[in-house]
């Protein structure tokens, strides 16, 4: 509709030019030419449109064409463009519009656009002087500069209910998100929780109603661990109800030589080496992914091949981040031991998402977890 519109009102516009004897010359058939281009133009408007409101504004200066083209453009750069700019094409629009108004006002009042001849009569009936052509013009420029506004504010509502409709999207998100931790937060209090408890206390009662030494230690074991586990569990109840970092307790770098101490203890044979530097620049998602890597890797050779001994290596530094390497002898044709094998596939997780690498296998009669993770400062 705009293209057919702009093509026949440059059309009137080149007519009128070339005055009522109807002869054509060759700056009306350029004019025409131009005209028509601007018009095929038009539908580059809503992707281009400072480009194509000051060509068709140049256009009605240099040549006898009018600024229909121009001021449906500048609706467009109204719309869309920065004040500057639109306020400098609507400038050049008004300057466009002008012109083509003053060159019909200059005409003979028979080759006037607004002029009208009865085809009874003969009268000629047109416009008055200037102030028609003024009024003509501004009316023109108004209509276009309210319609780019409308547009513009239209789209700024848009762009503020999408705004709006994100950030409640969000708000419901994260509100959904710690009702969820809230839930887990309390099943895993009232059932984990309360059977290790109870685990707690009835390794205590036995460590007290019992003679034999090895069976008092036995118990003091588990209970230790049962302690140690509610401990962990409370600090992760804390993080999942609040949605801050699950807290340090037991998962510092320190805390890999305790953790050596208490596998031997239950029976562990572990020959190796534990060297750290810089442990206290450590960040707490490193140190955490340290030690229960460790952990579940010597729980693991444990629980899989618990008569035989494992080699740990573990190296710490800024230089090199972390390298972790624990093997244990396969005894052949042995059956793998009870489990979910989920350990292997939490611990290249936990490695993967500090960006280090994992791997676990059996080597040359060895099944063999090598880990390597980059270093991270913690943060103050």
């Amino acid at each position: 509709m705009a293209v057919t519109t702009a093509v026949f009102s440059s059309g009137v516009a080149v007519a009128y030019a070339g005055g009522r004897d109807g002869e054509v010359s060759g700056l009306a058939m350029l004019a025409a030419l131009v005209g028509w281009t601007l018009a095929g133009l038009l539908v580059l408007r809503r992707r281009h449109p400072v480009a194509v409101a000051l060509a068709a504004s140049a256009a009605a200066v240099v040549l006898p064409l009018d600024s229909f083209a121009a001021l449906l453009a500048l609706t467009w750069v109204i719309a869309t463009a920065r004040v500057r700019t639109a306020v400098l094409c609507t400038a050049a629009v008004t300057a466009a519009t002008a012109v083509a108004l003053w060159r019909d006002a200059a005409r003979a009042p028979g080759d006037r656009v607004f002029a009208v001849y009865d085809q009874t009569t003969g009268v000629l009936t047109h416009a008055p002087e200037a102030a028609s052509f003024w009024v003509a013009g501004v009316l023109l420029l108004a209509a276009a500069v309210s319609a780019g506004l409308a547009r513009r504010f239209r789209a700024a509502a848009s762009d503020s209910q999408e705004a709006q409709a994100t950030a409640v999207a969000v708000l419901h998100d994260k509100t959904l998100r710690e009702d969820e931790r809230e839930l887990i937060a309390r099943e895993v209090h009232d059932t984990v929780a309360h059977h290790i408890a109870s685990i707690a206390m009835q390794a205590s009662a036995f460590e007290v109603t019992q003679q034999n030494e090895a069976a008092k230690v036995a118990a003091r074991q588990v209970r230790s661990s049962a302690q140690q586990a509610i401990a962990e569990l409370r600090a992760l109840m804390t993080a999942l109800r609040t949605g801050t970092g699950v807290g340090t307790q037991g998962a510092t770098l320190e805390d890999l030589v305790p953790l050596l101490d208490g596998l031997r203890e239950r029976g562990l044979t572990v020959a190796g080496t534990v060297f750290v530097s810089d442990a206290a620049a450590a960040s707490q998602a490193l140190a955490r992914a340290t030690f229960r890597i460790v952990q579940e890797s010597l729980t693991n050779a444990l629980k899989h091949a618990p008569n035989a001994p494992v080699e740990l290596s573990v190296r710490a530094g800024r230089a090199d981040g972390v390298q972790i390497r624990v093997a244990n002898t396969v005894e052949p044709g042995a059956a793998p031991g009870p489990g979910t094998r989920s350990g292997t596939v939490i611990m290249a997780e936990r490695a993967a998402a500090l960006g280090g690498t994992f791997h676990a296998g059996v080597e040359a009669g060895r099944y063999v977890v090598v880990a390597h993770l980059p270093w991270r400062e913690a943060t103050a």
